[in-house]
């Protein structure tokens, strides 16, 4: 690097999903490249309370939707007296509270776009993307493609940096330990793994309602879900509904998706709005397990149809089920899959690549 970076990162959800994650891992490796990283964001934030107990500096900060003139103002104090040298925001209101703030600095602006969700082409979003940040980075190309094409940002502001994997982590040969015994998961299952956030777009409703269809083909197949969300008594009723109990795993939220990956014959995320280039998909493909998504967002970017894995249709039962069903009954298409898309995961979706993309980011601003 050829001057010190000073980073602010600022968030405004309350939640925790990848984008948080994403946030709070970034912090970490540019500390360990000898950067100051602060993490501005709710007081009472998931975000927070994770960079506290990961020794991160935080600024507790109450940021509202609207002209947030408070919040500006206690940004433009901080960034002051620590000398910082670059604002990275990530979400609709802090990135405008933020932005405001950074241009009264007078330092550099690095806007996020994690999300495929279509942004407003209202003349106030294009000033607030490509006037009060001097660089927007998306998570994959997708987006970045809809910013330039929709929106008609300005293509050299807007850099691609999709979500990657720890290829050391998330790795083939990585010793973890063996949950099939703490979960009570028989050695005999075929198993059917989902990796993220309870939310309604992710698609769990719909490979619950396959396994229905699936227990007929596969006798000993069983779905083991990972995480937490707004959606889970949803998810539960939905379970118990269909008498589907004795079929299905809910482990709640693992800080080390590692070892249920491990655990894992198929990985399935049918996210039907939303996506970006999922950091899941990237994860259980770095371990060596075959993949099935849908083509939504920057979902295709990862999963490549039969190649990198397979994709089904979005919010369709039918379409997941032969999906699994045909990957349990081809061990050659599993290897196959699987093979190709570790390859496809470290070459393009890596979490040093994503992290050196960024800095690239830093640096060429700072340097201008």
């Amino acid at each position: 690097m050829n001057r010190e970076i000073k980073i602010l990162h600022t968030e405004w959800s309350d939640g925790w999903g990848g984008q948080e994650i994403r946030i709070l891992a970034e912090s970490l490796e540019f500390i360990k490249r000898g950067c100051e990283v602060t993490i501005a964001a709710q007081p009472d934030s998931q975000l927070i309370q994770k960079a506290r107990e990961a020794n991160i500096s935080v600024l507790p900060l109450t940021m509202n939707k609207g002209f947030n003139i408070s919040a500006i103002l206690k940004l433009v104090k901080f960034i002051k007296r620590n000398k910082i040298n670059i604002i990275h925001t990530h979400s609709s209101v802090d990135s405008r509270t933020g932005g405001i703030a950074g241009y009264f600095a007078g330092i550099k602006v690095v806007r996020s776009r994690h999300i495929s969700i279509p942004v407003s082409k209202s003349r106030l979003t294009w000033f607030q993307y490509m006037k009060l940040a001097d660089r927007v980075i998306t998570s994959g190309e997708f987006i970045r493609d809809t910013l330039i094409k929709e929106n008609k940002m300005l293509s050299n502001r807007i850099v691609s940096a999709p979500a990657g994997a720890d290829e050391e982590h998330f790795s083939i040969s990585r010793k973890v330990d063996d949950i099939k015994k703490q979960f009570g998961l028989d050695k005999d299952y075929f198993i059917v793994g989902m990796v993220s956030v309870l939310r309604s777009w992710k698609g769990h409703e719909f490979v619950i309602r396959a396994m229905e269809t699936l227990k007929k083909d596969i006798p000993n197949v069983h779905l083991l879900i990972v995480g937490d969300g707004p959606v889970k008594e949803k998810i539960l009723n939905l379970i118990k509904d269909l008498s589907l109990e004795e079929s299905i795993t809910l482990t709640g939220h693992q800080n080390d998706p590692a070892p249920f990956y491990k655990a894992m014959d198929v990985v399935i995320l049918p996210s039907y709005a939303g996506e970006a280039t999922s950091q899941t998909l990237p994860q259980a493909m770095l371990m060596g397990k075959p993949v099935i998504s849908t083509d939504v967002g920057g979902l295709p970017e990862v999963v490549i149809d039969r190649k990198t894995g397979l994709i089904v249709l979005p919010k369709d039962s039918d379409s997941i089920s032969q999906a699994i069903l045909e990957l349990f009954s081809d061990a050659n298409l599993r290897a196959k899959i699987a093979q190709h898309g570790r390859e496809h995961a470290l070459n393009f979706f890596t979490f040093k690549k994503m992290v050196d993309t960024t800095e690239n980011v830093y640096v060429e601003l700072l340097n201008k």
